[in-house]
């Protein structure tokens, strides 16, 4: 059914929009109610169970504005694939800003778990593009707190060559509680899957993703990945995002804080990923990758861990003042891969059993300046116990590192300039002002509105394997390759592949379970001093 109320009647006057969606409204057409390009459309805040958003058709220079108004909109089922919806839609933009005291102004709840499919609270999907979402709060998913991709189809319109997602934008959403992903952005089947068509077996690819745009989002309390990124090989950042406590649900292979593959190629900037069983960051059959300015804390496996997936893509992957510490997990930063191109790692602070190792065969890889250890302490941290990683004035790192040999990083992650020719190591430059006034260490957002509180909010099942969109819970990261590097903590560390076999049961980053960490890295998240000594 749809209900439409014009804004000059006097009861949708204070949303002051072209066009109003009132509470009776659960599925609303653009194109049947004569929504135009530039036009605002107001959606009344109150409980619904579902809202679809389908042909609403902008232009880059005139969006459509989806917005909150007169309260949050608050969507809320067990039964369904999805709680909110974009399909068949073009330039918009869907925001919970319409409310100034209220930091979520859509709140998305879809907690079905099976048995045949599970819930994923946000969709884009059905051929929509150039899409915008923010200011969302998407809980309690059966599957993913926000998907975001077209599957293939057996007709080839959502398929590779035929159809590409272009210009995403997600920023300041919070996806938590979820049974799968946080963000389940692209696909994981780059090399093709099989369908059935027509009674007929066919192995479909997925489209493209061309321009992703992802930051100032929260990924917490995910049963599987915080955030995974597939098929993005144009214009992808991913940065200014916290991704805390993910694999909670223990499944196997789907336990990373950020997963980046599919030949996607990502600038990974100024994140903070702390709190898992596996890695914190997961480059897996990706093209060219930058990862810089990240703190990875306390994940069971490797910080970042690399591998080209015997891609032919000589990729090239970068890595440059990351501040790194796994506790007892077996690799601070690991990089595999005899097809990669030319890598570097510059100005890595990594702390750990093993810090940093580059496999022997890959072929062209440069390590400077970084610096390892068995743990933080005495390398001048504020407070290492309570997570705060920033530099006392009289640290070691400090003018320790070297300016990389092909990458302009101006700031570091708190946007401080690291522009007097000598950078310091690690995430943070010194600066004797104190650090931005935030709670990225926290996991309470501090929102009122959007139930940060999570000791009450139950956590989603464990979707069953057919909840993920892909239909493969493997999400293509087995068998990656073998070989395990010393115990040794020395700055520059090259070993060679061994005997080891298929690493998938302990050693690859894939479906571990963890050992206790050391202290450092389990106290309770603090709130992080405002100034330095």
């Amino acid at each position: 059914m749809f209900a439409l109320l014009l804004a000059g009647d006097a009861r949708a006057a204070p949303c002051d929009c072209d066009l109003t969606l009132e509470l009776a409204v659960d599925v609303a057409d653009g194109a049947a109610l004569g929504v135009t390009a530039g036009q605002t459309v107001c959606v009344r805040g109150g409980p619904r169970q579902f809202l679809r958003l389908q042909k609403f058709t902008g232009t880059a220079e005139q969006p459509i504005v989806i917005r909150n108004c007169e309260g949050v909109v608050d969507l809320s089922n067990d039964d369904r694939g999805y709680a909110l919806t974009v399909d068949e839609s073009r330039h918009i933009q869907v925001t919970g800003t319409g409310d100034e005291n209220r930091e979520y102004g859509f709140r998305a709840r879809a907690a079905r778990t099976g048995p045949d499919y599970a819930g994923s609270s946000v969709v884009v999907s059905n051929l929509s593009t150039d899409i915008e979402l923010d200011h969302v709060e998407a809980y309690e998913a059966g599957f993913a707190g926000i998907t975001w991709s077209t599957q293939p189809r057996c007709d080839g319109s959502a398929n590779l060559g035929n159809f590409v997602m272009y210009g995403s934008k997600i920023h300041h959403n919070y996806a938590h509680h979820t049974g799968g992903e946080g963000l389940y952005f692209g696909s994981t089947g780059y090399g093709g899957r099989e369908y059935t068509c027509d009674g007929e077996k066919k192995i479909l690819y997925p489209h493209e993703h061309h321009g992703a745009d992802i930051h100032d989002n929260r990924f917490e309390h995910t049963g599987w990945d915080g955030a995974q990124i597939g098929v993005t090989p144009v214009d992808c950042a991913f940065y200014r995002n916290t991704i805390l406590d993910v694999g909670t649900a223990g499944e196997l292979y789907q336990q990373q804080g950020l997963q980046i593959g599919g030949a996607s190629a990502c600038d990974v900037w100024g994140n903070t990923l702390m709190d898992g069983p596996a890695n914190g960051i997961f480059i897996l059959g990706a093209d060219d990758t930058l990862v810089y300015n990240n703190l990875i804390l306390n994940f069971g496996e490797s910080g970042i861990y690399a591998s080209d997936q015997n891609l032919e893509l000589a990729a090239r992957f970068r890595f440059a003042f990351n501040t790194v510490l796994v506790g007892s997990g077996t690799r601070g930063i690991t990089v595999f891969g005899s097809k990669l191109g030319p890598g570097w790692a510059f100005n890595n602070f990594v702390a750990g059993p093993m810090p940093l190792g580059v496999a022997g065969d890959v072929p062209d890889f440069v390590q400077m300046a970084n610096v390892t250890a068995d743990s933080p302490d005495g390398f001048g941290f504020v407070d290492p116990a309570g997570r705060d990683f920033h530099l006392l004035q009289g640290s070691p790192l400090r003018d320790a590192g070297t300016p990389p040999p092909d990458a302009q990083i101006s700031d570091d992650l708190d946007a401080v300039p690291r522009d007097d020719g000598k950078p310091d190591v690690g995430a943070f430059e010194y600066s004797p002002e104190p650090p931005p006034d935030d709670t990225t260490t926290t996991s309470d957002t501090g929102d009122a509105t959007s139930n940060a509180d999570t000791d009450d909010v139950p956590t989603a099942d464990v979707p069953d394997s057919t909840g993920d969109p892909d239909g493969d819970s493997s999400n293509g990261d087995s068998n990656p390759e073998s070989g395990a590097p010393p115990n040794t903590a020395d700055a520059v560390t090259a070993f060679t592949d061994t005997d080891t076999g298929d690493q998938d049961d302990d050693a690859s980053g894939c479906g571990c379970t963890a050992t206790t960490p050391p202290l450092w890295l389990v106290l309770p998240l603090l709130a992080r001093r405002r100034r330095r000594r």
